[in-house]
């Protein structure tokens, strides 16, 4: 088994397995993994556990590219897309390009109320904002919202913060590791690893939780 955040990784074997029964924080997972790790973990980072040798796993850097016209199509593709349930207010803040290999680009696109808080917002987007309203896509011939399965008709797409957390490749497959929760609150979260090899996203892993 691996263990793995950005830019870390470590082998781990399991410690102690105990009950999750009781858990206020509710996930649907009936049993917990205490795991003993190779080397210290980093804090306060997004990780996530992979049934493999840590040899066969390697992280792939997410490179950020330019294309103005690009990013043009999915601000429109954003405040069409009647699924995302925009509120009419809203206002994009940035898009980010992100070159995972030479055939698969995601983007992410920072989303503000007009109002005077939304200069406070673009001053944390240079590093990557883990907590702004954020729609991350596949971009390819078509756009794919990687929130998708985790969307509600009943919360406007501007109340789902987090965004792309790494990419990996294992066995000639590639995967994106998002996480998302809403907005100022604990009432919902999500991990999610979408499979991209192929001509679409194919998602392969979902844990949700809330209280």
């Amino acid at each position: 088994m691996t263990l793995l955040a950005k830019g870390w990784k470590s082998s781990a074997v399991p410690k102690q397995r105990f009950s999750n029964k009781g858990d206020e924080f509710n996930t649907g997972i009936k049993t917990m993994t205490r795991l003993q790790l190779a080397k210290p973990a980093p804090k306060d980072v997004a990780m996530i556990a992979v049934l493999a040798d840590a040899a066969s796993i390697h992280e792939l850097p997410l490179k950020e590219v330019q294309d103005e016209a690009l990013v043009g199509k999915i601000a429109q593709y954003i405040r069409t897309k009647n699924e995302l349930n925009l509120e009419p207010d809203i206002q994009l803040l940035k898009t980010r390009l992100l070159r995972v290999s030479p055939t698969i680009l995601l983007s992410e696109t920072f989303l503000a109320p007009r109002d005077e808080e939304a200069a406070v917002w673009e001053k944390q987007l240079a590093a990557g904002c883990g907590v702004c309203e954020n729609v991350p896509l596949l971009v390819g011939a078509t756009l794919e919202d990687l929130f998708k399965e985790i969307r509600s008709t009943e919360i406007n797409v501007e109340r789902t913060c987090g965004g792309i957390e790494l990419a990996f490749e294992l066995s000639g497959r590639t995967y994106v590791v998002s996480g998302a929760q809403v907005c100022e609150g604990d009432s919902f979260s999500a991990v999610l690893v979408h499979d991209l090899s192929g001509n679409r996203a194919k998602l392969a892993y979902k844990l949700t939780g809330g209280l």
